[in-house]
């Protein structure tokens, strides 16, 4: 135990002889560190004596005396310990009375107002059903100033754990650099090294730098967060009852920098040194304190490692033992902190040392409440994982698609779209791909996994267009519509709110999502409306289809398969069984190399280009002989059309790595007709949501008028970089294109282009253009001195915009981070409204832009059009099409022509 008896006892006599005389100062310390003790473990016997002290001396000072609402704080503090270890309500109603008294006799003028406030709004959050801790009165504490810099300290460390807590439940990483900088200013508030709260600020610093380097792997952001907790553990005397809880979070911290500094010795030395100090704090820790599961799932994790770094057999065992005991102190305590963790521990631990153990899949079953959404996503998919090692596909069915169901509200739109990047980054790389295959794995239908794959992938696109229209309002108008008219308030308070990352804008945000959730599963309570906002069923697919078949192709380590929907019919399936996706990461890694090195500047010599180009057509005849052949044989094309007809149309949709490959370029380079380009007019879709009602009228078209042609031969951002052919290229758009006119190159500002767009029927961008693989939301076109960003438009509405063309760089490339958000330049537009969208793959070359916007342009001119929406949009895919083929016919290599794509 981290206090011992001598010194509880100590501390009792303490507080009974400043009972019958002592000054508010005097016992205030006194009560305070009965607090402290009590929160390290000491007996709850302390609380009595603690609470006898406070009321003695409130009844020998005067009612008007400051201290009075001060020692009724510290009387609050005591019962919130005791409630911290019993859960018992008494202890916590005894808390919040006294708070409450507290908070009565202060004023605005009080010495500790905020301070008290904001202890209230901590104890008031605590009550069932209370919400989130209001952080506007955490803030005003912090923005109050106490002249008492350890009164200061304490107030931006109340805001710092909230704002980690918000971090923890959402993966807000803007809340966590706020929290960071608060605990930096409150270690800067003080440099004396022997105040007693020096050690506790430095864990505060401490434990946020290593949290947020460990979740984004940065080495030097946890290292500094090791060394300011071992700078703490200097100066906290032994038997400290703040010493466990110090020595869990280095140890913990030391583990996870362990972990980012591969195998050697110096990994070695660093985990047994964790090791160490964890099993300490777990040592001295009794098993009825909160934090003690906490300590016994840090260790066993710590223990598995080094078991792993070793091969020592027996610190496996040891850590199934902590993590058990772990397990059951959780069970007798009805306030533990983390309890919900242990069994997912247990289980992960058990199925590393007794494979396939039922047991150990078990516990990934536990059902997570909806606090612990991340939580639930992760376990989900790492159950999942053992279940199908073990051959149990249902129970691996079951969790993934639990983990389904979590993901949109781990992926919060209170948080900034960078942030949510990094979220699904870290939790959902494969989970919509592995959902949509177990489903089909288990027996279900086609359309059910399809509906699985659309749920879980294309989280971005799917909220963006969910903020476009409230058109998914009209079931729920008709069947509950005083929730439709609560979604429609919240929805426009939260386009009112400031994009900040930080502060009270950051915190309406946060609460208005958190209300868009609840009224959300109160709407899907509803009879009638138990999909609402889910991804949509296979027979509003169909019916978006229209007669262009859509294939989706989704690639997983448990089965690949296409799926095909058509208007009309059941959603077919073609297994893929020569399709591995080991086999697709490493031919997309092959075909990225080649293409880039064949695109970079200086170009690479003959003996280079020739290997890269090899390369290029290697995998695309893997990809026709893996994918290609067997889906278009499954449908029934098998060769060419004859005679120079256009073939039938064909939509893409793939998954993962496939979304990196031109899948309209794959082909057998020396048979003639064995290419998909050959076959089909290819148009992709990144995600089915995507897919436009054939059937309906195109909206706004009736208010847009004209071609915008947007140039940017020379731009400030990239000065050595000049596109020569840019100025060419739209003064042939110009004389080609009935409409169009020219955006002056000296006007070609963000502000200028946005308000182009909003008006014109068809845009054509001459310009660089920029793929972020990390943040795909930042991948941007490049204007003269400013940039068009993914996020930019996102946020348009440019319905009736008919075309956008873009002629740039990789707008349709997404990246290898997150393949199924599926999140380029090209799919923007199409949130954006855009009913078609010409992109690029990677980089092209002048030439090749050149011809194949010239190409497109007098294709698309030739092409005869009787009014219709199908022909119109089939209209504009064959332009694609063609110009595909002549700029093949002109220059062979794939990496000229297989760039261009039409999506729509």
């Amino acid at each position: 135990m981290a206090v011992s008896k001598e010194d509880a006892d100590g501390l009792v006599a303490a507080a009974r002889k400043l009972t019958v005389e002592g000054s508010p100062e005097d016992c205030a310390a006194v009560a305070e560190a009965c607090n402290h003790a009590m929160d390290a473990g000491a007996p709850l016997s302390i609380t009595r004596p603690t609470v006898e002290l406070l009321a003695a001396c409130r009844a020998r000072i005067p009612q008007d005396d400051e201290w009075q609402a001060d020692l009724l704080g510290l009387e609050s503090v005591a019962w919130h310990h005791r409630y911290r270890r019993t859960g018992a309500d008494e202890d916590l109603r005894r808390a919040t009375v006294a708070v409450d008294a507290a908070c009565a006799l202060t004023g605005p003028g009080h010495r500790s107002h905020h301070r008290l406030r904001a202890q209230q709004a901590l104890i008031h959050s605590l009550r069932p059903g209370s919400g989130a801790v209001p952080l506007d009165v955490l803030r005003e504490a912090v923005e109050a100033r106490d002249p008492n810099p350890r009164n200061h300290a304490v107030n931006m460390l109340n805001l710092a754990g909230q704002l980690n807590l918000r971090y923890l439940a959402t993966r807000d990483f803007s809340a966590l650099d706020e929290a960071i900088g608060l605990a930096e200013q409150a270690l800067a508030l003080d440099d004396r090294t022997d105040d007693e709260d020096y050690p506790w600020r430095l864990l505060w610093a401490g434990q946020l730098h290593a949290q947020k380097g460990h979740d984004t792997r940065d080495a030097p952001t946890l290292k500094k967060g090791v060394e300011l907790l071992q700078k703490a553990v200097t100066h906290v005397p032994p038997g400290h009852s703040f010493l466990p809880g110090l020595l869990n979070q280095l140890g913990a911290a030391m583990h996870a920098h362990s972990r980012l500094s591969g195998p050697g010795d110096a990994t070695r030395s660093e985990l047994t040194v964790a090791v160490h100090m964890m099993r300490a704090a777990l040592h001295m820790t009794d098993p009825t304190v909160p934090d003690y599961p906490t300590f016994a799932s840090n260790l066993a994790m710590a223990l598995a490692g080094l078991s792993k770094e070793t091969g020592d057999a027996s610190l496996l065992d040891e850590a199934i033992a902590t993590a058990e005991k772990g397990s059951r102190a959780a069970a007798a305590s009805p306030t533990a902190r983390d309890a919900e963790t242990l069994t997912p521990v247990t289980g992960l631990l058990r199925s590393m040392r007794d494979r396939d153990d039922p047991a150990a899949i078990q516990a990934f079953s536990t059902t997570f409440d909806g606090s612990h959404r991340l939580s639930a996503v992760l376990a989900g998919q790492l159950g999942a994982g053992l279940a199908a090692r073990a051959g149990d596909w249902e129970t691996a069915a079951r969790l993934t698609l639990r983990a389904v169901e979590a993901l949109p509200h781990a992926a919060s739109e209170a948080l900034s779209v960078e942030d949510r990047e990094k979220g699904l980054s870290t939790i959902a790389t494969s989970l919509a791909r592995d959902a949509c295959a177990l489903v089909l794995r288990t027996g279900g239908s086609a359309d059910r996994a399809l509906q699985a794959l659309e749920t879980a992938r294309a989280t971005l696109v799917g909220q963006a267009l969910a903020r476009r229209s409230d058109a998914d309002l009209d079931p729920v108008r008709a069947l509950a519509p005083h929730l439709a008219e609560r979604m429609r308030e919240l929805r426009t308070d939260l386009a009112r709110v400031e994009d900040a990352p930080y502060g009270p804008a950051a915190d309406r945000r946060h609460r208005l999502t958190d209300a868009v959730h609840e009224v959300t599963r109160r709407i899907r309570a509803v009879p009638g409306l138990e999909d609402y906002l889910r991804a949509p069923g296979a027979d509003v697919l169909r019916r978006r289809a229209g007669t262009v078949p859509v294939v989706t192709l989704n690639v997983s380590d448990y089965r690949c398969d296409a799926l095909v929907l058509r208007a009309d019919e059941e959603t077919g399936v073609v297994p893929l069984p020569g399709l591995v996706l080991h086999d697709v990461t490493e031919n997309v890694r092959r075909f990225t190399t080649a293409t880039t090195e064949l695109t970079r500047w200086p170009a690479p010599g003959p003996a280079a280009a020739k290997k890269h180009q090899r390369e290029v057509r290697e995998v695309l005849a893997w990809l026709w002989e893996s994918v290609a052949e067997p889906v278009l044989s499954a449908l029934g094309i098998t060769s060419a059309p004859r005679d120079g007809r256009l073939p039938s149309r064909l939509r893409w949709s793939a998954t993962g790595p496939l979304t990196l490959l031109p899948l309209h370029a794959a082909g057998l380079p020396d048979v003639p007709g064995a290419c998909v380009a050959d076959r089909v007019v290819s148009s992709y879709t990144p995600t089915l949501r995507l897919l436009d009602d054939a059937s309906s009228p195109a909206t706004g078209t009736s208010r847009r008028e004209g071609h915008l042609v947007v140039p940017v031969p020379h731009s400030s951002l990239m000065p050595h970089r000049p596109l020569e052919g840019a100025g060419q290229e739209a003064a042939h758009v110009v004389s080609t294109v009935p409409g169009a006119r020219p955006l002056p190159e000296e006007a070609v500002s963000t502000l200028a282009v946005r308000a182009g767009l909003r008006g014109a029927r068809g845009v054509h961008f001459a310009c660089h253009g920029q793929s972020d693989a990390r943040h795909p939301s930042r991948s941007h076109l490049v204007l003269r001195d400013e940039t068009l960003t993914v996020a930019d438009l996102m946020t348009e509405r440019l319905d009736g915009l008919e075309l956008a063309v873009l002629s740039a760089c990789s707008t349709a490339h997404a990246g290898e981070r997150l393949p199924d958000e599926v999140l380029h330049l090209t799919s923007a537009f199409r949130v954006a409204g855009a009913r078609h969208v010409v992109g690029t793959l990677w980089e092209t070359g002048d030439r090749s832009a050149a011809e194949f916007t010239k190409a497109f342009y007098t294709s698309l001119g030739a092409l005869p059009y009787d009014g219709t929406r199908d022909t119109a949009d089939d209209r504009v895919a064959a332009a694609v099409h063609r110009a595909v083929r002549q700029v093949r016919a002109q220059q062979p290599s794939p990496r000229a022509w297989a760039p261009f794509v039409h999506v729509g």
